[in-house]
C-alpha cells in the first residue's frame, strides 16, 4: 500500500519532465539526481546553479525519453 492509501499519485514532481539533472560531488560525493526540467534550457539553468557550489565536480543533463546523456560539464576543483 502506498502512503496515499493506494490512490493514484497526482503530485509526483518529475511527471512530464523530460530532462533529469545529475550532479557529482555535491550534495554528496556519488552521482545524485537533483531535479528535472521540461526543456534542455531549464535543465541547464538548474545545473548551472549547482555548478556554483565549490564541491560540485560535474553536472549532467540526461534525456529520459532518449535514454542518453545530452550535456556533461565539469567544474570546481577536480580531485
Amino acid at each position: 500500500m502506498t502512503h496515499s492509501g493506494g490512490k493514484p499519485h497526482t503530485n509526483v514532481g518529475d511527471r512530464g519532465q523530460r530532462y533529469e539533472v545529475r550532479t557529482t560531488g555535491y550534495p554528496k560525493q556519488d552521482k545524485s539526481v537533483v531535479g528535472w526540467a521540461e526543456t534542455v534550457g531549464g535543465a541547464d539553468e538548474l545545473a548551472s546553479a549547482f555548478r556554483q557550489n565549490p564541491d560540485c565536480t560535474s553536472t549532467e543533463i540526461f534525456d529520459r525519453q532518449e535514454n542518453k546523456s545530452v550535456i556533461t560539464r565539469f567544474c570546481g576543483i577536480l580531485r
